[in-house]
């Protein structure tokens, strides 16, 4: 028997509704990192879906770096200060949850697939908001890395 498994749509809005109520809207600034082999891009256009089944104004974009000042001057600044009222930017990329760069985002996602999960990077996991495991693409589930 199959079992049942949300649609990457119901998971992304899930995670986004997260998002709405733990931080707001407010210029927020989102952060994709994850396990190599992973497709950052792919999640992080779900959750901009997921923001938009909320009536909330998002976008996506690759970040050029993992450089702390370039990140702050060509992503954050501009996104936080052009715009006035809602809205939310998901920035992904590779080394967006390393220790330098974390205090950027208001919020943050580590994508993780079932391969090679023995070498999970608990220390970046422990600091992002939310963990999503994206073995199976199109059922996306939200892991729950507490420890209780």
């Amino acid at each position: 028997m199959a079992r049942w498994a949300p649609q990457e749509t119901d998971t992304m809005a899930a995670i986004a509704g997260e998002v709405i109520t733990q931080v707001g809207t407010n210029r927020t600034v989102v952060a994709i990192d994850g396990q190599d082999g992973t497709d950052l891009e792919r999640v992080a256009a779900a959750l901009v879906s997921g923001f938009a089944q909320h009536g909330v104004h998002a976008m996506a974009a690759a970040a050029p770096s993992s450089d702390i000042d370039v990140l702050r001057s060509d992503i954050v600044i501009p996104f936080r200060t052009t715009g006035a009222g809602d809205g939310v930017l998901v920035v992904h990329g590779t080394g967006l949850l390393a220790p330098r760069t974390r205090t950027l985002w208001r919020w943050s996602l580590w994508v993780e697939q079932e391969s090679g999960r023995l070498e999970r990077r608990a220390d970046v996991k422990i600091a992002a908001s939310a963990v999503l495991d994206v073995t199976d693409p199109e059922h996306p589930r939200r892991e729950w890395n507490d420890a209780c």
